[in-house]
């Protein structure tokens, strides 16, 4: 097994650190900010689906849409949001990272958060709320990391699960919660609809698929050989 397999979970791969720095200086920026130029940030980054008209009446073009899709990963509500997500991505988002090189993640990444965002609109096509975090790519490195731990390499690898009943269970449990969030929102959250959770699955199935293609391609040292779907 290779030294860096054996990585604490925390020592995260540079392409993480770079993910948490640039999340981290956008939020410092947007509190910073005015509240004429912090809403102009939210118009132009913030996702939300009424704006390019999934029911006919969009107002914005496909470049508009792409940088709202991309954007809102990088924007949070609060600190509160901002730490949580943080802290998720460097204990995930560090398991995954470790599997393969820094653009295959940045990629795998960024399409979790895509498939998240997407998810979410095609469920609410004329949605006028704002849909921010990185909540769902960040399920998207809970569903990668779910997928390697219940079906692990052959070969030596950083794995987040060592047992597969521990990541059922985690699986089962993380699931119900953002059932839960849909279902109850006023006991889990405190307020109707603060949570996305449909993003969250969104980005969680994302995951879980994609891994397969990403898994131990552009390493040094590979960890696995790759997935191939059948």
């Amino acid at each position: 097994m290779a030294p860096q397999d054996n990585a604490p979970i925390l020592n995260a791969p540079a392409a993480v650190r770079w993910l948490v720095s640039i999340t981290v200086v956008a939020h410092l920026v947007r509190v910073l900010a005015t509240e004429k130029l912090d809403n102009t940030i939210l118009e132009v980054f913030g996702f939300m689906p009424a704006r390019f008209g999934l029911d006919g009446a969009g107002s914005i073009g496909l470049d508009g849409l792409l940088v709202m899709a991309v954007g809102h990963m990088f924007l949070h509500a609060d600190w509160m949001h901002l730490v949580l997500n943080m802290a998720f991505l460097l204990a995930f988002g560090s398991a995954v990272g470790r599997r393969m090189g820094a653009i295959q993640f940045l990629l795998l990444y960024l399409l979790c958060g895509l498939a998240a965002a997407f998810f979410w609109a095609w469920l609410y096509p004329p949605q006028v709320a704002l849909l921010l975090g990185a909540s769902g790519a960040i399920s998207g490195m809970v569903g990668a990391a779910a997928r390697v731990s219940i079906w692990p390499p052959q070969s030596g690898s950083a794995l987040p699960f060592w047992r597969r009943s521990t990541v059922i269970s985690f699986v089962v449990i993380w699931l119900a919660l953002n059932i839960g969030f849909g279902i109850f929102p006023i006991f889990l959250s405190g307020d109707y609809g603060g949570v996305a959770w449909e993003a969250h699955l969104g980005g969680f199935i994302a995951g879980f698929l994609l891994i397969g293609v990403f898994d131990g391609r552009g390493r040094i040292e590979v960890v696995a050989p790759p997935y191939r779907f059948l």
